[in-house]
């Protein structure tokens, strides 16, 4: 018996594209929007006697399917995420922390991204079983990461999938044991001054603390390709699609107490900016649970300050992360975790 909240949602790398396989990592989810996307194509041709459209002339010429999945950024289970949306995944152990380690996101540099099967399961009305739709090929096209004030972090992913499936047996959930959601109260952030990228075993340091900060969110899109759909594939995509030019654009908001970032962006100042999330529980014998983002050289787009009607004055700044080409990468994503694999 089910109740209207037993939704699931399931999902696993493939081996080959769109090959389906068992799905067994399950996140506690917030929710989803996995659809179907066909391209029907309805004829043309006149013929005497009627006036309305000819269901005998009626085709399903392209298919494909994706969606959103929407989360709470946990401290175990959320590596396949983080290697879905950036591709390339780095997992070590901390020296001198047993069972701690750390994990390393960045964008990948070779094509083509991982491709995962996936499974959301919707109960039907009157406590019925699970029905179970079950997406091939998905691979993720973009990400959103937000750090909202008094509030749980989180992350929006989008997928691209090659079909969907309603004939594959519904996996029962199961969950991972423990961990923690990171949240505003563990947030510190630094922008500007001389920051040193995180490393496999140490998470980035440095630069200069920035307490006027009240939200903060960055989006990442692999900006992939919508080709692929040819001859012999059914109208669905023959292949995986490749990643374009990424575009890694953010927003912070801001109270007005000093001049700096404004400064920055009327001077468009190259800026190193982390923002990194410390758990107070203790893992290992003195490491804590961790997730921090680094973006070495960010843009500033906005905005001047404004008055606010007598209220404290607070700015809204876009921002854009670059390639300044002296760091590894131009953005990290660290998580400190007792998951031993991603």
């Amino acid at each position: 018996m089910t109740t209207q909240l037993d939704c699931s949602v399931g999902l696993k790398k493939e081996t080959t594209y769109g090959t389906g396989v068992t799905v067994d990592r399950f996140p506690e989810f917030i929710d989803e929007s996995l659809a179907w996307n066909p391209t029907f194509v309805q004829g043309a041709g006149m013929r005497v006697g009627s006036r309305v459209a000819r269901s005998g002339r009626r085709v399903l010429a392209k298919q494909s399917a994706g969606g959103d999945i929407n989360i709470e950024l946990v401290s175990k289970g959320l590596g396949i995420f983080l290697e879905a949306l950036f591709g390339t995944a780095v997992s070590t152990t901390v020296p001198g922390q047993t069972g701690v380690f750390q994990q390393l996101y960045t964008p990948t540099t070779t094509d083509p991204l991982n491709s995962y099967t996936i499974q959301k399961g919707i109960p039907t009305l009157g406590g019925g079983a699970a029905t179970a739709m079950t997406f091939l090929g998905a691979v993720c096209t973009s990400g959103e990461f937000s750090a909202s004030n008094a509030d749980i972090v989180k992350l929006k992913t989008s997928w691209d999938a090659k079909e969907v499936k309603t004939d594959v047996a519904y996996a029962a959930p199961s969950y991972v044991v423990g961990g923690e959601l990171f949240h505003f109260a563990e947030g510190a952030i630094t922008i500007g001054g001389s920051q040193t990228p995180p490393t496999a075993t140490a998470l980035a340091t440095g630069g200069t603390t920035a307490a006027t900060i009240e939200e903060f969110s960055v989006s990442f899109d692999n900006k992939i390709d919508d080709g692929g759909f040819t001859f012999g594939g059914a109208g669905k995509r023959n292949r995986k699609p490749v990643v374009g030019l990424a575009d890694v654009k953010g927003k912070v908001t801001a109270e007005y107490a000093d001049t700096v970032l404004r400064d920055a962006y009327l001077n468009q100042t190259a800026l190193g900016m982390t923002l990194t999330f410390l758990s107070t529980t203790t893992i290992g014998t003195s490491a804590k649970y961790a997730l921090q983002f680094h973006f070495p050289d960010i843009r500033l787009e906005g905005e001047l300050p404004k008055s606010a009607a007598g209220s404290p004055v607070k700015q809204s700044i876009d921002f854009t992360v670059l390639d300044g080409l002296a760091a590894g990468s131009p953005i990290y994503v660290a998580l400190v975790t007792t998951d031993a694999t991603i």
